[in-house]
């Protein structure tokens, strides 16, 4: 009978050794301000948890592993940890375009609102370009000390409107250097592209020996352009902000998108960046965002601007080359899972699988402009031949590479 009765017994405490929820409850010393978990009636994780001398409450996984960023500290409310979250770690690198208004987290804060977390770092330098980071240790120790979802790349806002004989060796280069390093340390990670914008009366500093970016459509137009060869050069995503902000001002809309200068983004724009960003990265209709009072922006303007998104990004995310990620942390990247494989003949085969679909990135749309050669000289400047590398030289200001064979 006494056997009997100590097994009784012994048969309860052993439960707290069954899961690792009741196993911390049971080694918790007792100590002041000591943390202990919460545990479910079947002795798992409750999906909050809460420190209560602290005032902090955050989700956690099925591990009791804290989900990154859903902390919340007094006076802040409760994390939802009730729906599936989707929760993801980025990194910014760029420059005072980024930084402007605080964009990671202004970014995060739409996240919040929305139920899923946004986990971010950044180095942002002003006035950097790709090839500044590049040379940076402390974004290259960013990149390489990662596990980011998505690492943003900026580059500095007229470079990409430059001639594109100086772009292919300021710019190209520096970004497939940067996107190789972040493939080579992130698994499943991805790079993003930050599309910026024209400057609002264009770049007059360059305008007398550029002229294409004397306006703001101008200059606009070769961002766009460049941004998207380098999405699609390196297998990359577009954040497609500076194509929000074409659409808001071609629309004629009341919102000033420029700051004083005419070139950083004043509250309106970093806001329209933010919601651009939120649902590049997580996919999801911007007109579930939900009107803010801390953004201190009219229900108006937030109207306005969660329709443009949905329009230019939400309704088109092949364009921007923006498929699924290993959100959900079910162990399966899901990038190339969306890929159709019915050949398409708009669609050029840049992964050289023979097969044009959205795994090669996106489509470069040719535009037909009216423009006249004035010009074909070889590289020396001499009279041509019918063979070899030849310069077109328009009375736009371009300037076209010819390679012919006989």
């Amino acid at each position: 009978m006494i056997k009997k009765t100590l097994l009784f017994l012994l048969i309860p405490f052993l439960n707290f050794g069954q899961t690792p929820c009741l196993d911390a409850i049971a080694n918790s010393t007792g100590a002041i301000g000591e943390f202990i978990p919460q545990c479910e009636e079947d002795g798992s994780y409750s999906p909050m948890q809460c420190w209560g001398s602290t005032g902090y409450c955050w989700c956690v996984d099925e591990y009791g592993v804290e989900i990154v960023g859903t902390s919340l500290g007094p006076g802040e409310g409760l994390p939802n940890c009730t729906q599936q979250i989707d929760s993801l770690n980025v990194l910014f690198l760029g420059n005072s375009y980024t930084a402007s208004n605080n964009l990671p987290n202004m970014i995060s804060t739409i996240a919040n609102s929305m139920g899923d977390y946004l986990s971010t770092e950044s180095n942002l330098i002003g006035g950097a370009t790709l090839q500044t980071h590049v040379n940076n240790s402390n974004s290259n120790n960013l990149i390489m000390n990662g596990e980011w979802d998505y690492v943003v790349l900026q580059e500095q806002s007229q470079y990409p409107s430059f001639p594109l004989w100086q772009v292919e060796e300021d710019v190209f280069p520096y970004a497939a250097q940067l996107n190789e390093l972040i493939i080579n340390y992130n698994n499943c990670g991805q790079t993003v592209f930050f599309m910026t914008w024209g400057r609002e009366n264009g770049d007059q500093g360059n305008c007398a020996n550029w002229p294409p970016v004397c306006t703001y459509e101008g200059m606009d137009d070769l961002i766009q352009e460049r941004y998207m060869i380098m999405a699609s050069e390196n297998g990359a995503i577009l954040s497609p902000v500076g194509a929000v902000w074409r659409y808001i001002r071609d629309s004629e809309y009341n919102i000033d998108l420029y700051s004083s200068d005419g070139s950083h983004p004043s509250f309106l724009g970093s806001y329209v960046a933010a919601v651009c960003f939120y649902t590049t990265l997580f996919e999801k209709d911007p007109l579930e965002i939900s009107w803010n009072e801390e953004f201190n922006v009219s229900e108006e303007d937030v109207e306005i601007i969660h329709q443009a998104v949905k329009i230019i990004v939400y309704d088109d995310l092949e364009e921007w080359n923006i498929t699924s990620i290993d959100i959900d942390n079910d162990g399966v990247c899901n990038n190339l899972d969306n890929c159709p494989q019915d050949y398409n003949p708009n669609q050029e085969d840049f992964d050289m699988d023979n097969v044009g679909d959205a795994c090669d990135g996106l489509k470069l749309i040719e535009t037909v402009q009216n423009k006249k050669l004035i010009k074909s000289t070889d590289v020396l400047g001499r009279q041509l031949s019918n063979t070899g590398f030849q310069l077109h030289i328009y009375d736009d200001g371009s300037v076209e590479k010819k390679h012919l064979i006989k």
